[in-house]
């Protein structure tokens, strides 16, 4: 066999010639994604002690916002949990790639602004309210419609979900004061305690209900919305209605007597309601208050009045004729 010679050349393998490139091509991009990767965790572990707050405040600008961040509720809450810089103003951790590169963006342009520009506070302060995603804070926040405050804050929440791209429904809109301390609670307005005794008679169910008892705290009784009704009261049979009632058009104007608008729209929760078209507002379901602020209503009903003319149009699960019925009036007509 030693006169046999072998071409060192050659090399001799099951595969096509053609896929010869095709397979080392292959094992090139998986040999540079999985360095791209190891480096980008690196990167991340590396970088990790530049996020913390301590951290940020190297910069002497920062100084004045991390003494007010210290004093809000992302420092010093009843969980102990302690939100971080980063946590708001960068995409999550969990999106590396997205995480090092506005890292690496933020960074060179603070440090730019540190040596060679001047921190403008209120500017950046303006940008970040008006750039701030809801998802960001959604990330934490991610059951405010589980167990809201109130009605309100529940459909403001639920909206606000909904539609996480529309600027009046940001979270910031509301929630604008997280580089500052808790503002202390406005005091209690007491007043005389409104007396709706005469209506539980009939009416028990409202004597627990949040609409109900929010009026009755501020003096507000029954009679205030629906008059005095005393035919409607002296009616054992109930086919007399009361002496006011409101047709669901009737609702926002009514509250309006009291809740004026010029005042409501100054108030942060109702801003966003007002930007609000009215074909907006039918879109979203909350075109009157009592669709944030309780629904007022009877759990099962035995009679129907039309609203507006007052006659009884239903009885017992029944129609009935309004022109056999006679028209009840208010007491101070009928004297």
């Amino acid at each position: 066999m030693d006169h046999i010679k072998f071409d060192k050349s050659e090399t001799y393998t099951n595969a096509p010639p053609r896929s010869r490139p095709v397979r080392r091509l292959l094992v090139m991009t998986i040999f540079l994604v999985s360095l791209l990767a190891a480096c980008s965790l690196l990167a991340l572990e590396a970088t990790e002690p530049f996020g913390e707050p301590d951290a940020c405040i190297s910069c002497h600008e920062m100084s004045p916002v991390h003494e007010r961040w210290s004093k809000s509720s992302h420092h010093d809450n009843p969980s102990g949990v302690k939100v971080a810089c980063i946590a708001c103003h960068l995409p999550p951790r969990e999106d590396t790639f997205p995480h090092l590169a506005s890292k690496t963006h933020k960074g060179a342009s603070h440090a730019w602004t540190h040596f060679f520009g001047k921190f403008d506070e209120k500017k950046s302060r303006k940008l970040v309210l008006d750039t701030l995603e809801n998802k960001r804070c959604a990330h934490c926040h991610n059951n405010l419609t589980v167990k809201p405050s109130t009605p309100a804050v529940g459909a403001v929440h639920a909206t606000a979900l909904k539609l996480p791209d529309n600027r009046t429904y940001a979270c910031v809109s509301c929630h604008f004061s997280l580089h500052s301390k808790k503002p202390k609670p406005p005091e209690k307005k007491f007043y005389d305690q409104a007396d709706n005794s005469f209506c539980y008679v009939c009416h028990i169910n409202f004597k627990k209900e949040p609409f109900v008892l929010q009026h009755r705290l501020a003096n507000i009784a029954c009679y205030d919305c629906h008059g005095e009704s005393l035919p409607h009261a002296d009616d054992e049979d109930n086919a007399t209605a009361p002496a006011i009632m409101f047709t669901k058009d009737m609702v926002n104007d009514s509250c309006a007597k009291c809740h004026k608008p010029a005042k409501m729209k100054k108030v942060t929760s109702h801003k966003s309601w007002y930007a609000l078209t009215d074909s907006e507002r039918t879109q979203t379901k909350r075109q009157y208050c009592t669709d944030c602020h309780g629904m007022h209503r009877l759990p099962t009903r035995d009679r129907m009045w039309d609203k507006k003319t007052r006659k009884l149009i239903w009885r017992e699960g029944h129609p009935v004729d309004p022109n056999e019925e006679p028209e009840t009036k208010p007491f101070e007509e009928s004297m």
